[in-house]
């Protein structure tokens, strides 16, 4: 099991042609279940706590608070040693739901979106204590929200994602932290706990 504060920040394009910039904050609580020696069921819920939708040319949207919840596998391809990664691929479905906020007027907006999520991911463990990754995702899935009072839909420009991390474990407790800079831009950091 393991909980996490994460931000997320990219750029949306919907189809009226206007491109909004997207930042969230969240906080997370996620678990994991090993079916067999390869294959391993993932799940979390979170809790969307504030951000802002900033569409080009327009006053700057408030997110309230939202939920999330994703659940998805993950295979164990090969476990490597010294130099040699562990390679691993993920596959997720996730969804947020949540309400934008106008500053000058307080009138209230939904706001959904669901995604698509595959991943390749290089690991490395070192003494059996710090495992430092590289990881590849492309993922999709539509955004709908409403623009000058018109329902539109949308989704991220980017669609991949090149992140950074790595975990540190003390017996069965561990922390863990990730960056994304290309791509879609995330952070996240937390603590796990295994039995």
């Amino acid at each position: 099991m393991g909980a996490a504060l994460g931000s997320l920040s990219s750029t949306l394009r919907f189809d009226n042609e206007v491109e909004v910039d997207i930042q969230m904050q969240t906080v997370s609580l996620a678990a994991s279940k090993q079916l067999n020696d390869k294959l391993s069921l993932r799940g979390g819920i979170g809790l969307i706590h504030d951000g802002t939708l900033n569409p080009e040319n327009r006053l700057a949207q408030n997110v309230m608070p939202g939920g999330v919840i994703a659940v998805g596998l993950e295979y164990l391809q090969a476990t490597g040693e010294g130099y040699t990664p562990s390679i691993d691929y993920s596959f997720f479905v996730s969804a947020s739901s949540t309400k934008t906020e106008d500053p000058l007027t307080q009138k209230q907006t939904n706001y959904f979106s669901s995604d698509l999520r595959l991943g390749a991911r290089a690991s490395w463990n070192i003494s059996y204590k710090y495992f430092p990754y590289l990881s590849a995702r492309v993922f999709g899935g539509p955004v709908s929200w409403k623009m000058d009072n018109t329902e539109v839909m949308g989704s991220d420009i980017h669609h991949y994602q090149v992140a950074l991390g790595t975990a540190v474990q003390f017996g069965s407790m561990g922390t863990f932290l990730e960056l994304s800079p290309l791509g879609e831009q995330t952070a996240s950091v937390g603590f796990s706990y295994a039995w």
